[in-house]
């Protein structure tokens, strides 16, 4: 069970500095230095743009967010450990509250049995205590961020799948199986890369099954929430909101969304070489936004433990 737990971590913490190598506002001020906490490649000629990976363009923020339609989701794709891709999310929320077009604040980091805590405290001051908050999403990474969505948003909502339903996916999988061999086995790599190369490969389809089966529970929340004309922001970790792998396979048709990544930069200059292709031909995601980067982080040295040898048994 610890090292389920564990690889769930580093799983969503480590992912985006696997996949990518490596506050603001909405309106071009972003870009200033001053605004960021990430302290690396502050100066980038990328932090601070959106890019339109459909349209091949830059897009300005305050225009992107002036324009999102109603009863729309936008899905912010995060790196967990980047403190601005929080901040972000915070900003945009306050703007479209502003505006009188904030819906509802969705949070792979609440599970679905903290919903009632949730609604309780709706347009209340909290403490994590108040919301029994998990220990493993940081209160100082995401407790403004949760407390200005119970001020602001019509409701904050909890997706994830407690862990006990987890463990039993784990077991008895997911409700709906992978919709390709492609979409398998990118998960099947992803969880792989997450796990440090260390999980014993007959693992892994298993590992799958929680992923599928917290992406379909996710997606299945969302669905379910009436946004009413507003703009609903969900906030995940990025592999899950990947259009190829992740929850928006899992959306009704017709629903209407848009994912949007926050990745920080590197030594890259070009937006379009942050991005591989898609799994069956989808493209990864509709829009990146990028930010500075942090210090480069060792996971997998964290991962290890001095039973375990480098080679997977």
């Amino acid at each position: 069970m610890r090292q389920f737990i564990q690889g769930l971590k580093v799983l969503g913490v480590g992912l985006s500095i696997l996949l990518f190598g490596a506050c603001a506002m909405t309106d071009t001020s972003a870009s200033s230095q001053a605004q960021w906490l990430a302290s690396e490649h502050q100066d980038h000629p990328l932090v601070g743009r959106l890019w339109s990976v459909a349209e091949q363009r830059f897009v300005e923020p305050a225009t992107f967010f002036a324009e999102l339609p109603g009863n729309h989701w936008l899905l912010i794709g995060e790196q967990h450990d980047n403190p601005d891709h929080q901040r972000l999310t915070l900003a945009w929320l306050q703007a479209l509250a502003t505006s009188n077009r904030m819906g509802v604040l969705a949070l792979e980091m609440a599970r679905l049995e903290q919903q009632p805590l949730l609604d309780a405290q709706l347009g209340q001051q909290v403490t994590p205590e108040d919301l029994n908050w998990t220990q493993g999403w940081p209160w100082e990474r995401y407790g403004a961020l949760v407390q200005q969505g119970l001020l602001q948003a019509q409701q904050v909502l909890a997706t994830d799948p407690s862990r006990e339903k987890q463990m039993l996916a784990y077991r008895d999988g997911a409700p709906q199986a992978a919709l390709t061999r492609a979409q398998a086995e990118a998960l099947d790599a992803l969880i792989d890369q997450g796990h440090c190369g260390m999980l014993p490969a007959e693992r892994l389809p298993a590992m799958r099954q929680v992923q599928l089966f917290r992406d379909q529970v996710m997606a299945a929340t969302l669905a379910a929430v009436q946004l009413q004309g507003r703009v609903g922001l969900m906030q995940a970790g990025a592999v899950h909101t990947r259009r190829d792998i992740g929850i928006p396979r899992w959306l009704p048709d017709g629903m209407e969304y848009s994912s949007l990544w926050l990745v920080q930069v590197n030594q890259h200059q070009q937006p379009e070489e942050y991005l591989a292709a898609g799994v069956d031909g989808i493209p990864i995601t509709d829009y990146i936004y990028f930010t500075p980067a942090i210090p480069a982080v060792d996971y997998c040295e964290a991962f290890k433990s001095p039973s375990q040898s480098s080679s997977r048994r």
